[in-house]
């Protein structure tokens, strides 16, 4: 019981949204097929990414996943704002990007990140068509190679 209020309080409770909308095991039988890709690749990474967690793929947000581990942020309510602050910067104005970014108002003490990761998003090649399907048996360092965030944040 205590970890699934951490896991709430972690998520801000939209996993557990989306879960009881698409149900929890939906895509399981695609994770299971991630799990058994070679070391290395985007959609093993995924795989062990959500396994560490214990989340699940949720349908519509499988894409979202991969842009956590081509992009580097961890799977925290700070760090999910700034990957949408990145996104928003590199032409991503989908109303679920929106939305979780204006979350960014609870967490003033790193407005300044946003700002930088904005800025980062901007400068960085388009991440906004890169699909799972698409690079799941690919190496995740070619990925990041082409699509990475770029590791020089900017100071204001």
């Amino acid at each position: 019981m205590i970890n699934k209020i951490k896991q709430l309080k972690i998520t801000g409770g939209i996993i557990w949204l989306l879960e009881l909308i698409h149900g929890k095991d939906h895509l399981a039988a695609k994770l299971s097929n991630l799990r058994t890709l070679q070391l290395g690749t985007v959609g093993r990474e995924v795989a062990e990414m959500l396994d560490n967690k214990n989340y699940r793929l949720i349908p519509k947000f499988e894409n979202h996943d991969l842009k956590h581990i081509v992009l580097e942020y961890e799977m925290t309510m700070k760090d999910e704002i700034r990957m949408q602050a990145y996104l928003i910067g590199n032409g991503n104005f989908t109303f679920p990007c929106l939305i979780f970014f204006s979350l960014g108002i609870f967490y003033p003490t790193i407005w300044k990140d946003f700002l930088n990761e904005y800025q980062t998003g901007k400068s960085s090649k388009s991440i906004h068509f890169l699909t799972l399907d698409n690079c799941m048996e690919l190496q995740l360092k070619d990925i990041k190679s082409e699509y990475g965030r770029k590791h020089s944040i900017l100071k204001l």
